[in-house]
């Protein structure tokens, strides 16, 4: 997808694609198949839930527990119809899906705060034989750090049941030539980020410099510019959560990307522009940082994480996934559900994370996730939380 419908999407314009008729190559299942008798189809009739409600203009938590228990319609003008399934029509919808993958924060927990009945939801699904994968944008943890939060948070979930924008650019760099035995084995990364994805380099055998400790004189004037010299060895740079992002890092990736003649790459760990952080206020994202380096260095990056076109088939060839028997849960419409659409994913959009039903009511019909739930609970025929 070439990157002005990428930026399009990311900041709500109207250009679409027909990704039913322009499949991926690595796709081999139709994006019109239904998923069983009783499931959601993925044509858009299919898919036009209704209620617009005032409880959009309220936090995520307060919309998810206002919402309808079940299907309700309104017909307030101006506005989609958005249809909200509860524990009852919910579950149904999911009976003939072998795998879910489920992003996190939003969906699980909300900072260290846990969803209502999260760990009761994957225990059900569990009991029903679906397998499990845990895909998030955030890179700030490795998966080894992320199953310590999971376990912190009553989760029982694995490493290797969690798929990190960290553990990502790791393995497309892997898969690129980059560690040892690869065709690019004594290339270095310079990178412009944190412990996870310092950690998952260090495990995948790729050597790096920079990460949390990158000390760099001040770029506050040009003879300090012209006397900066970098590693001749580096090949690629990457960019992900990093708050000790600065101007100087910027100048060293920009000089890593123009100049060296065997420095091709720019990897970003996701192009989330914020986040939620409670209380109203947003937390600015990684792709603010990525935006930054792409101008400096006049090249595009390589997004590894949901937003991005290279996941998807990774997953697909990784896990051996069945797009036809695949969902995805996410309370992102730019990452959780565009990832569900490249592939002809069913998409189902908790209202717990940052996604509101204002937000769902603007949207076109054809835009709208197949399903919405006021919480991860009501999916598995669990309660959501108790109302105030």
């Amino acid at each position: 997808m070439n990157s002005a419908i990428m930026h399009a999407r990311r900041f709500g314009l109207q250009a679409r694609r027909c990704l039913a008729a322009n499949q991926p190559t690595w796709c081999c299942k139709p994006h019109t198949s239904t998923l069983g008798r009783g499931a959601a189809t993925r044509t858009p009739s299919a898919t036009a839930p209704a209620v617009a409600t005032t409880a959009a203009q309220q936090s995520p938590t307060a919309a998810a527990e206002a919402a309808p228990a079940a299907a309700a319609t309104a017909g307030a003008a101006g506005k989609t119809a958005v249809q909200i399934l509860d524990e009852r029509t919910a579950p149904e919808k999911l009976r003939d899906i072998s795998t879910l993958i489920l992003d996190c924060d939003g969906v699980l927990w909300r900072g260290s705060e846990i969803i209502h009945n999260a760990p009761e939801a994957l225990r059900v699904w569990r009991r029903e034989g679906k397998r499990l994968l845990f895909v998030t944008n955030n890179s700030s943890k490795s998966r080894a750090e992320y199953a310590a939060k999971f376990r912190g948070l009553g989760l029982e979930v694995t490493p290797e049941e969690i798929v990190s924008s960290s553990y990502c650019a790791a393995a497309y760099l892997t898969s690129v030539g980059f560690g040892a035995g690869g065709s690019r084995a004594g290339q270095k990364v310079l990178l412009l980020g944190w412990s996870g994805v310092e950690q998952e380099l260090q495990t995948a055998g790729i050597p790096f410099i920079g990460g949390r400790d990158f000390p760099l004189p001040p770029m506050d004037n040009i003879d300090a510019m012209a006397a900066l010299e970098v590693d001749p060895a580096i090949g690629a740079v990457v960019v992900g959560w990093d708050p000790s992002f600065s101007y100087s890092r910027i100048v060293y990736a920009s000089i890593c990307l123009r100049e060296l003649p065997g420095c091709d790459l720019l990897v970003a760990t996701n192009t989330d522009c914020a986040d939620h952080m409670g209380g109203g206020r947003m937390m600015p994202g990684t792709g603010g940082l990525v935006r930054a380096v792409e101008v400096a260095a006049g090249v595009q990056a390589v997004n590894v994480a949901k937003g991005g076109d290279w996941l998807l088939p990774y997953l697909c060839r990784t896990y051996g996934l069945d797009p036809a028997r695949t969902a995805i849960i996410g309370d992102r419409l730019d990452t959780d559900i565009f990832l569900g659409r490249q592939g002809g994913l069913f998409t189902c959009l908790p209202l717990t994370g940052v996604t509101t039903l204002e937000r769902l009511g603007r949207l076109p019909v054809s835009e709208l996730p197949d399903l919405v739930v006021p919480s991860v609970a009501q999916l598995a025929g669990l309660s959501g939380p108790p109302r105030q």
